[in-house]
């Protein structure tokens, strides 16, 4: 072994406290990084494996009932390789032994065993047969709905009650709250459950070769061919094959992550800067000795580059099995979401090469500049530069120290000793700082995401919506929902799923609620534009996420199909609004009931309340059912408004918890950072501490300097980590709103965070100055004067 890797291994091994927290902090990083590239190709992999794995339909239509003749025609439709019927309903249901009553969505299908397309996985049990069902796993994990329980379906004012038999996953299933319960049947017993004959409502197309402009065009002569042979199309969807629905949100949380990462890393970067600095602090009296027998300024520098490298390697070692560990957690809560089993671990390729590339360049230069000072030192400057004389200096930071009288002396000497080390001290701040902008830049994001949504959500000023399954006359909907005593105002919507005709070609899903002339309960957020009027007739606000995406600007007309009907409207605003994905844009109702031919009618109710706590809410939706069931009108689905905001909230909550691992890193970054330092400073100050227990000091005021002298410190970055948060949380609140919402969020500052991050980097500090503290304490005066 070469006189240079002896050494940096002696210098490893005696002094293992600041080797470990080098390592450790640098560790710190590199997972990060670790982290945020593990956890993208995790849930790349796996989602583009799970969606590929289910042979996704190419097309699905939306079908007025039809039977398996209709689909043995589509599959001799020119472009079409396979086709397949289905057929669901919402209903509602309970647990035998429940008295709340969920709703639900049924799937039925004939042949579970020989599924061709948008297939669903057995996981255990048995497919549905005669009364038994199969549910969906997340049903099961969520509402217990386990084999062997039985479940009741409710059918107007009697029950039906059906056993389940195993359990199955659907690929595009979504956790609740955000989805419903799913079950499988068959589609025999579908209809012997819906009181209709059996048959299919949805139609699953698979093309020969799948282009999104090829889609459409077969998609139009599919929806024209079904509308000739007398069948109702309400709408079809595409979907690309070889993209997770999915796959867009996943990209926005990894590109918000790779930010952080990134952040991480430089909080790193600073600390092995720091490090090294003060190494080489206290190493000046060595590399005078080796200039004095002839060491080369480029063999002194190799030294101190190995010893970087050296953290480096060791950092690599232990980060690459703590990045893909957390990655494989937290993949999997994400995974969740989406319905998709994170399979076995996995240890990405792109990580590994990221963690090494990084772990092994960022220490040597983050040491580059202090190894370069240390290299240029003369002997005279390295020998004559090492002990007591490092005390405070002449720059105004000193100046303004000195003139500081009239503070017990302990503190005054803890106050100077803050300031002895400028370099080291303002590295170590600036890892605290950034740990704490990071934080409190998170929770503002986090208040920021929770702000958006209220506001966004009181869009929608009612307290419940009721949905009917057929539409009913305006008058007497209106008065059976004010017979619910907490009722205090009612209105009759109406809501269709639509598709807007592109203006470069082919049509884009959506949906668009006919709002009430003058409603009460409509607060929009317009961006552009104006409001409806109640003049208005085929005026549109259409959704601020649509008009981005696909060019639409206020004045602009727009054509919507309707079922087979097809209109034009025009833009008069555009809408924030986060419901349904971003979907849904705003009408008047009587535009709508008359370009549906529907009008004074309705499917949906919209009610104001005198309460508005979750428990109400909750007695409301109780009340309501019974009330509208007390008066034979059978309600298909309701939802409080508490409900949706909760719905709407998994997923920011998803991102917050991400953002908030990510935040946990940088904390303890900086504390390691300012353990190391305090660390230093004992060893550094070893005779200085030797000279105060010869004239009497005590082991308890020596351990109250360095902890006082680490909560300063800590309390100083707070101070500094505050202006810069501002500024840094308005930059992030609008990448995160643009990227994953499609929307500017609503700003709001976490003064909450302020706070919590001012007792965190105190105890943080305290307990970092801690250790060092006590070793000083365990200095004898006799190891302290013979220090070299």
């Amino acid at each position: 072994m070469c006189v240079i890797w002896r050494k940096v291994l002696r210098d490893l091994w005696r002094n293992k406290s600041r080797t470990l927290l080098v390592v450790l902090s640098t560790t710190m990083g590199v997972a990060a990084l670790g982290f945020v590239f593990g956890l993208s190709d995790v849930l790349n992999t796996r989602l583009t494996e799970s969606h590929r794995a289910s042979i996704p339909a190419h097309i699905a239509f939306y079908v007025s009932q039809f039977d398996q003749e209709v689909v043995d025609l589509i599959k001799h439709q020119p472009g079409v390789l396979d086709a397949e019927g289905q057929a669901g309903a919402s209903l509602r249901w309970r647990l035998e032994n429940e008295t709340e009553w969920r709703n639900g969505i049924i799937i039925a299908r004939p042949d579970y065993d020989e599924q061709r397309i948008g297939r669903f996985d057995w996981v255990e049990g048995q497919w549905p047969h005669k009364r038994m069902l199969t549910a969906e796993r997340l049903t099961v994990s969520s509402f217990g709905t386990l084999i062997g329980t039985t479940v009741a379906f409710e059918m107007g004012r009697s029950e039906r009650h059906l056993g389940i038999g195993g359990i199955a996953r659907h690929p595009e299933a979504a956790a609740p709250p955000l989805g419903d319960a799913i079950f499988f049947t068959t589609p025999e017993t579908l209809a012997w459950l819906t009181n209709r004959p059996e048959g299919f409502d949805q139609l699953l197309v698979r093309m020969e070769g799948f282009d999104e402009n090829g889609a459409k065009e077969l998609a139009e002569q599919i929806k024209h061919r079904l509308a000739g042979m007398g069948l109702a199309v309400s709408g079809y969807g595409i979907t690309k094959p070889q993209e997770h629905p999915a796959q867009q949100s996943i990209d926005a949380i990894k590109l918000i992550l790779a930010v952080l990462g990134v952040l991480a890393m430089g909080l790193s970067a600073f600390l092995i800067t720091n490090m090294m600095n003060a190494l080489i602090a206290q190493q000046v009296w060595q590399i005078g000795v080796l200039k004095v027998i002839g060491a080369s300024s480029w063999r002194i520098a190799r030294v101190y580059l190995a010893t970087a490298l050296a953290y480096g390697l060791f950092a690599l070692i232990l980060a690459v099995p703590l990045g893909a560990v957390t990655a494989y957690v937290l993949a999997n809560v994400l995974l969740n979401l989406f319905n998709v089993p994170a399979g076995n671990f996995y240890l990405s390729p792109t990580a590994l090469v990221v963690q090494a590339a990084v772990s092994l360049l960022v220490p040597i230069l983050a040491a580059l500049m202090p190894v370069m000072g240390a290299a240029r030192i003369t002997p005279h400057q390295a020998i004559s530069s090492y002990g007591l004389a490092g005390g405070l200096g002449k720059s105004w930071l000193d100046r303004w120290v000195g003139l500081v009288h009239g503070l017990p002396r302990p503190l005054m000497l803890t106050l100077r000793n803050t300031f002895r080390r400028k370099t080291r001290v303002v590295l170590t701040m600036i890892t605290l700082v950034l740990g704490g902008m990071m934080f409190i830049v998170i929770l503002s994001i986090n208040a920021s995401m929770n702000l958006t949504l209220e506001v966004l959500l009181s869009d929608f000023g009612f307290d419940a919506v009721v949905v009917f399954d057929r539409m009913y006359r305006i008058e007497p909907v209106v008065e059976v929902a004010k017979l619910t005593p907490a009722v205090t105002h009612a209105e009759v919507w109406d809501r269709r799923g639509i598709q807007i005709v592109l203006p470069k070609g082919g049509d884009r899903d959506a949906a668009v609620w006919g709002v009430a002339a003058g409603s009460r309960l409509f607060i929009p957020r317009i961006v552009d534009g104006r409001a409806l009027l109640p003049e208005d007739d085929r005026a549109i606000l259409l959704n601020s996420k649509i008009a981005d995406e696909e060019g639409f600007k206020v004045g602009d007309e727009i054509k919507i199909k309707m079922g087979d009907r097809e209109s034009t409207w025009t833009i008069v605003g555009v809408i924030l609004n986060v419901n349904n994905a971003q979907r849904d844009s705003f009408v008047n109702y009587e535009a709508l009931a008359r370009a549906m031919g529907t009008p004074g009618r309705g499917a949906v109710v919209v009610v104001a309340s005198q309460n508005h706590d979750s428990l109400s809410l909750q007695s409301l939706v109780s009340d309501l059912r019974t009330t509208f069931k007390t008066n034979n009108i059978e309600p298909s689905y309701i939802q409080s408004a508490d409900e949706a905001r909760q719905a709407n909230k998994v997923v920011f909550n998803a991102v917050t918890l991400l953002m908030l691992v990510m935040a946990v890193l940088a904390a303890m970054v900086g504390s390691i950072g300012l353990m190391s330092t305090m660390s230093i400073n004992v060893v550094e100050r070893g005779r200085e501490i030797g000279v105060m227990r010869a004239i009497g000091a005590s082991s308890a005021k020596i351990l109250g300097m360095f902890v006082t002298e680490g909560v300063l410190v800590g309390a100083l970055s707070w101070l500094f980590a505050i202006p810069i948060s501002y500024p840094s949380a308005l930059v992030f609140n609008n990448l995160v709103g643009t990227t994953l919402f499609s929307l500017p969020l609503n700003f709001d500052f976490s003064l909450m965070g302020v706070g919590m991050w001012l007792g965190i980097v105190v105890i943080l500090s305290a307990l970092a100055s801690l250790w060092p503290a006590l070793r000083a304490t365990r200095v004898s005066v006799r190891e302290a004067l013979t220090y070299e």
